[in-house]
């Protein structure tokens, strides 16, 4: 009951945390009997994500130091269907470790059609990466299929969850769901026990999870990768005519620039190292302009008139989602950086918050303040106007006009960048000239290894 009631409320609160949400295979979450396995990048807010947008209820697999007793344990047992797990570094010395329960809970709950998601990395990191993984999604599913009653077999679907940002507002991110995973013969092979089968299938779920992330194979490879990506993407998109709305087609672009990449760092090294420091100097150059995350030479005047136009005529609207939110935008942001932050940095020694919880901090933070305010709001309209029917009309124009005063600032934001671009090629031609050379340069050489790399992999 709780569960349903809550549902529609944080789908909506999380539609206006984030930019935009894509998804890959979304029809796969909807799978019976089915358990959910995902890298976990930004603690809450990857479970929290996937149940807003299942149809059907899940179930989550959640460290038991998430429980206690009474009304907490009532809640997230009955209402939210937790099922508690015994992380052994976590359990104090003497202690014996024992998920008898949790197992059994985790095959009734498969055996009655229902699907439940686990973390499979076992605790919550953001990293470019898939973690080598806990035996227990495996482990799940053989014992489930040995108590599954008449012909079910247990499905076992990967997830990659892929955030721009994954602890900033307003950032964008990408689902990406496949389909049920073939383990091939690994299942039917009587001359492996359970163990080595738990070992063989945990290596098939982390390839599978590998293909839905960005996954980026060594550390040391993460800026230059990130700043290659920075130049090519939006090129190679309109090299191969993949739309801009192409969520899957701007994924693969980027899984394959990645890929290009790690070889030629492993067959050409001295070549590739050579571009990376030219590209290292470049991005240095150019963020130092203040275009770290805008390219402004590549719009065109047609988009700086439409912006206009568009901030123009919208302008009353930003004025009255500015003014129905700035209060509890203004204190989530104060609160959240000037306590939580300090906390989730580990300045302070005491109750530090471990990074990864930054982005489910700051949403939890804007959800209660937000959900606060727009009640207080909703009830002084209905006294002004004697009409209880002014609160969802405040609630509303509260939301929407909050979200389009979002756009609007970044739209500001964009043509102040064009604006500071422009006045850079009137006051310092050179340094333009040389940044675009540079660019141009770069992008030429990286579009040469590129082609090698086509013909190598042919």
């Amino acid at each position: 009951m709780l569960y349903k009631a809550l549902k529609p409320l944080v789908k909506l609160s999380i539609q206006g945390f984030f930019k935009d949400i894509h998804f890959i295979g979304k029809e796969n979450l909807e799978h019976d009997g089915a358990i959910l396995v995902s890298n976990h990048p930004s603690a809450l807010m990857d479970p929290i994500v996937i149940a807003a947008f299942s149809k059907k209820q899940l179930s989550f697999i959640a460290g038991a130091e998430w429980f206690g007793s009474g009304i907490k344990d009532w809640i997230f047992k009955k209402h939210f269907k937790m099922i508690p797990v015994q992380r052994p570094w976590l359990v104090k010395n003497g202690e014996k470790v024992s998920n008898k329960d949790m197992f059994e809970a985790c095959y009734n709950s498969l055996d009655e059609g229902n699907r439940i998601i686990i973390y499979p990395e076992a605790s919550s990191l953001t990293v470019p990466w898939i973690r080598e993984l806990k035996s227990g999604a495996a482990r799940i599913k053989i014992g489930a299929d040995n108590h599954m009653k008449g012909d079910k077999v247990t499905k076992i679907i990967p997830i990659g969850m892929n955030y721009t940002n994954a602890h900033r507002f307003h950032s964008d991110m990408l689902v990406n769901v496949g389909d049920p995973i073939d383990f091939g013969d690994i299942l039917g092979d009587q001359s492996i026990d359970d163990k080595e089968r738990s070992d063989r299938m945990i290596e098939v779920i982390r390839r599978e999870m590998k293909a839905r992330v960005l996954h980026i194979e060594e550390q040391e490879d993460v800026l230059v990768i990130k700043n290659v990506l920075k130049l090519l993407s939006d090129i190679l998109m309109k090299e191969l005519n993949i739309a801009e709305g192409d969520v899957e087609g701007a994924f693969n672009v980027k899984k394959d620039i990645i890929s290009s990449v790690e070889y030629f760092k492993a067959q050409k090294s001295e070549e590739m190292m050579k571009i990376e420091e030219r590209l290292n100097s470049y991005i240095k150059d150019f963020e130092g302009e203040g275009f770290r995350r805008f390219n402004p030479f590549e719009k065109p005047s047609s988009f700086v008139i439409r912006t206009m136009l568009i901030m123009f005529f919208g302008f009353p609207i930003f004025i009255v989602g500015i003014v129905m939110n700035i209060i509890p935008f203004a204190f989530s942001k104060w609160a959240f950086v000037k306590y939580l932050l300090i906390k989730v940095s580990g300045e302070t020694k005491q109750g530090a918050v471990h990074p990864a919880f930054a982005g489910s901090l700051a949403y939890a933070l804007a959800f209660a303040l937000f959900l606060v305010w727009y009640i207080l709001v909703s009830i002084v309209a209905a006294k002004l106007y004697l009409a209880w029917v002014s609160i969802p009309v405040a609630l509303f124009v509260g939301y929407q006009t909050g979200r389009y005063a979002i756009r609007y600032v970044r739209l500001f934001r964009k043509l102040m960048k064009i604006w500071r671009w422009n006045r850079l090629k009137r006051k310092n031609p050179s340094k333009v000239e040389h940044l675009l050379s540079e660019r141009s340069a770069i992008i030429s050489e990286l579009m040469g290894l590129r082609k090698d790399y086509e013909k190598e992999r042919s």
